[in-house]
């Protein structure tokens, strides 16, 4: 789910080549951002000081989980190698994070099946849930498997969501494609939106930045899928409209984010994906965050924070 208690309206607008977003730089969109959270502009963040990269972003990030009250996971590195990680290996809730592991394992299978991707699902109106912005405004309750991945990933449709997991057999089924990477901390025991719920402490529905770093990599840049299948699954995040307010807002000019987002209850906001940057090697990136007050809002802009830090330590 990605449209709990947003303390900042989702960015729903869609531009296929991006570049409203990429050449926000360092004002409109992340200016807003960045004022929310209290930290400088992106062109700001290379300013000389000592200590070494990991130390920097230890400091800087440990400032923001106090300010903000929110726990931060972050997972960072180019292909191979993780090159920074902050609670790397703590549990947070994964909410819709899941959807690209839902589509990668339909892509594994099925990426030359074409009418694979044609064909119908029908679905009721009492199965239509929370935040389910192209499920619900479809008049006929029948679309194919690869509109409701796009509605998926590019949306963060619930309900799409839900349709999906049926379709490659429930939600034991994200865990165990998670283990087959050698993720073993990523688990999906419900169905949207429960699966939201992000209650402290308990371990159903959670992952690891690890964990999601390992698989998107894997997904994104890595050998997991087929050519066609990897090609499908970064044209749908490349075209994502929900990262707005999020790592989005901090990319830097000229580079292009294929990302997906989450939201869920105690103030969850996640945000994971790879930057190609204007020069040099993609960075992959998994922001997770979690607090233990019912009452937290989603904080779009303490992720597009972490975003801006690593960005410019990291790229």
């Amino acid at each position: 789910m990605d449209q709990l208690q947003t303390s900042q309206p989702q960015d729903r607008s869609f531009d296929p080549t991006r570049r409203k977003i990429l050449l926000f730089g360092a004002g409109g969109v992340l200016a807003a951002s960045m004022a929310a959270a209290g930290g400088p502009a992106y062109a700001q963040e290379k300013a000389p000081g000592t200590g070494n990269v990991r130390r920097r972003l230890d400091r800087a990030i440990a400032d923001l989980e106090s300010a903000h009250g929110v726990t931060i996971g972050i997972a960072a590195g180019r292909r191979g190698q993780t090159s920074y990680a902050y609670r790397g290996g703590d549990t947070f809730p994964m909410c819709s994070l899941f959807k690209t592991l839902a589509v990668a394992r339909l892509l594994r299978d099925h990426a030359y099946d074409d009418e694979f991707w044609k064909r119908r699902i029908l679905f009721r109106d009492d199965q239509i849930v929370e935040n389910s912005i192209i499920c619900a405004a479809d008049e006929d309750r029948d679309m194919s498997v690869e509109e409701l991945a796009d509605a998926a990933l590019r949306f963060s449709d619930n309900t799409a969501g839900n349709l999906l997991l049926e379709v490659i057999g429930g939600p034991m089924q994200i865990g165990a494609y998670a283990r087959s990477f050698g993720a073993r901390s990523t688990r999906l025991d419900r169905w949207e939106p429960e699966l939201n719920e992000a209650l402290p402490g308990d371990l159903r529905d959670t992952s690891t930045p690890s964990d999601i770093h390992k698989l998107y990599e894997a997904l994104l840049l890595g050998d997991a899928l087929s050519a066609l299948g990897q090609a499908r699954l970064r044209g749908w995040m490349l075209r994502n409209t929900t990262a707005g307010k999020r790592l989005g807002a901090v990319v830097p000019p000229g580079a292009e984010l294929a990302d997906k987002t989450g939201a869920g209850d105690y103030g969850v906001v996640n945000d994971a994906g790879v930057v190609w940057p204007d020069a040099g090697p993609p960075l992959t990136l998994a922001v997770m965050t979690r607090t233990d007050d019912p009452d937290a809002v989603n904080n779009n802009a303490v992720v597009a924070r972490v975003g801006q830090l690593v960005f410019a330590e990291l790229l």
